[in-house]
């Protein structure tokens, strides 16, 4: 969107946010309330009821990383995300810091996914 080779698309807040604030992007719709942009509707206030993406950042590991390792790393990672300048630069960006066990960032997933699913085939997207 920035180089000007498509005129419209979705984006983590936590990465267009400086070009919005500067101008250089037009934020349309947020998927869920946003402190960090309270002036720009919902995708539900749209009238999309049925498109609610969630937006989310998320540290993943490779499937069968042992359960230990994948215990430390989380810990470790809550333990960081807690530090004051990480929460202010997090909120800075637009991201809302909230942290989530290992299984409930599985589940989201999960979830998202089953809800995108019936949306790509009804549009018949594809990815090239």
């Amino acid at each position: 969107m920035l180089s000007g080779r498509i005129q419209f698309g979705g984006d983590q807040l936590s990465s267009s946010l400086q070009h919005v604030r500067s101008g250089a992007l037009k934020a349309m719709a947020v998927a869920t309330l946003s402190t960090a942009m309270p002036e720009v509707p919902t995708v539900r206030q749209l009238g999309f009821p049925n498109l609610e993406p969630q937006g989310w950042n998320g540290f993943l590991a490779p499937k069968g990383t042992p359960a230990p390792v994948v215990a430390r790393l989380h810990q470790e990672i809550a333990a960081a995300s807690k530090h004051p300048d990480v929460q202010k630069r997090m909120t800075e960006v637009g991201a809302e810091p909230s942290g989530s066990t290992p299984v409930e960032m599985r589940d989201m997933l999960r979830d998202q996914l089953a809800k995108v699913k019936p949306i790509v085939a009804d549009l018949k997207l594809t990815i090239e």
